[in-house]
């Protein structure tokens, strides 16, 4: 399985946890279960879960001063799951390129955001790398 196949399940099973109150553990245990193709990269998929659940009010604050005429409440829940797994990737996974989050991060977008998704997450993301 490709990184990418793999941020898409992250993506898919954090979009279920904001939903659910039933323990991550749980849920991970099930998404594996139901997609065995996860088995290569169950270490980065557990690594991303855990670490965008746990960080998730640390990883908001990076991204959302560069949120232009946008709040963090309103943006729709798969571009916000995106840029969080993003910018967990560029702030905590140094031997993945920020360059290579951030063009993941647009491929996501452009395959379940809205038509504007793609070019807002890119730009949030530039500038948030450019912060650093």
């Amino acid at each position: 399985m490709s990184r990418i196949e793999t941020r898409e399940h992250a993506m898919e099973l954090l979009f279920q946890c904001f939903f659910r109150n039933d323990p991550v553990a749980g849920q991970i245990d099930l998404f594996k279960e139901n997609n065995p193709d996860l088995a290569g990269d169950e270490t980065y998929f557990v690594d991303i879960v855990y670490g965008v659940i746990n960080k998730r009010d640390e990883i908001d604050s990076l991204f959302e001063p560069f949120l232009k005429k946008w709040k963090l409440d309103r943006l729709p829940l798969t571009d916000r799951i995106i840029l969080e797994i993003a910018v967990y990737e560029i702030a905590n996974i140094e031997e993945i390129p920020t360059s290579v989050s951030i063009n993941e991060a647009v491929k996501l977008a452009k395959k379940y955001g809205t038509d504007n998704s793609a070019s807002y997450i890119n730009g949030v993301l530039s500038s948030f790398e450019k912060s650093l």
